[in-house]
């Protein structure tokens, strides 16, 4: 039985037309989004980020799941692995951090920002989910060898009854979903054809 935990009225964001949406217990809403509108604007970059921060400011108690990137300062400190990563992340001891680092398929004495995207997403959203029941997340910049790995990762939090919204680029969506708990929602600009 799922459980409804928000619900989202069609909506313009940026003049782009959002469609209408109910996030529920154990489903993934996963957003195709084109790379431009029908003015040519990037929808890529900010556009996504401002949308992810709208999200995580209207749906009660939901966290955007951001990866791990050092900035500034910190790139000048010593490179954070994953066992300290996930000790910080969740004030848990190294046990912990080992399984998780396990169940990811990752060494856990590795070197974060030396993992590829999809795996430091994965992390992200494998820590966040361990804390909070609704997350909001992105697949942009994950290659296509990566895919199916952070997937299974979300697919078995989604599976356990967490839920959240995936933003993703309608350019390398899959013509039909495979996982019945993803509910997708294609924004299609220009023409104002929208898919539910």
């Amino acid at each position: 039985m799922t459980n409804t935990i928000f619900h989202s009225s069609k909506f313009e964001f940026k003049g782009i037309p959002i469609p209408e949406f109910d996030m529920e217990s154990g489903k993934l809403i996963r957003l195709c989004v084109p790379n431009f509108d029908s003015n040519g604007n990037d929808l890529v970059r900010d556009f996504r980020y401002e949308l992810l921060n709208h999200f995580e400011k209207i749906i009660p108690k939901s966290k955007w799941s951001k990866e791990y990137s050092k900035s500034g300062i910190l790139k000048l400190w010593k490179s954070i692995t994953v066992e300290d990563y996930v000790i910080n992340k969740l004030n848990a001891d190294k046990t912990k951090a080992k399984k998780i680092a396990e169940y990811l398929e990752l060494d856990f004495k590795e070197k974060v920002d030396k993992l590829i995207l999809g795996k430091r997403k994965a992390l992200a959203i494998k820590c966040d989910f361990e804390k909070y029941e609704t997350l909001i997340f992105d697949y942009y910049g994950v290659g296509a060898n990566e895919i199916e790995y952070l997937e299974r990762i979300v697919d078995a939090e989604i599976e356990k009854g967490k839920c959240g919204i995936a933003i993703d680029r309608i350019e390398f969506n899959q013509n039909d979903e495979t996982n019945k708990n993803i509910n997708r929602a294609e924004i299609t600009v220009g023409n104002n054809v929208y898919k539910k």
